[in-house]
């Protein structure tokens, strides 16, 4: 599923126009971000965590050319299901 057909399913869902369930979507991408960079972990109950973790500076290759380069080391984010979703999807 794409952000679009997102957007037009939580429109119907609710009732709304796309347009208010773009500012939706856009407003909750928003808040798991801020959140992430300032607490390092949002959770969804009955959908699971997100979580920041960090990668340690690493030496990679190339795929082109095989060549060895350096990878600065970085944030990521994690994901993990609850059981519940777990579950659900089993």
């Amino acid at each position: 599923m794409k952000k679009y057909d997102l957007i037009s399913t939580l429109a119907n869902e609710a009732g709304t126009t796309q347009a208010q369930a773009r500012v939706i979507i856009d407003g909750l991408v928003d808040t798991i971000l801020d959140t992430l960079k300032t607490e390092r972990r949002f959770a969804i109950s009955g959908l699971g965590v997100f979580h920041l973790v960090k990668r340690s500076k690493r030496i990679g290759r190339n795929p082109q050319n095989g060549e060895k380069l350096t990878i600065k080391a970085h944030n990521a984010i994690k994901f993990k299901p609850a059981r519940s979703a777990k579950n659900e999807l089993a």
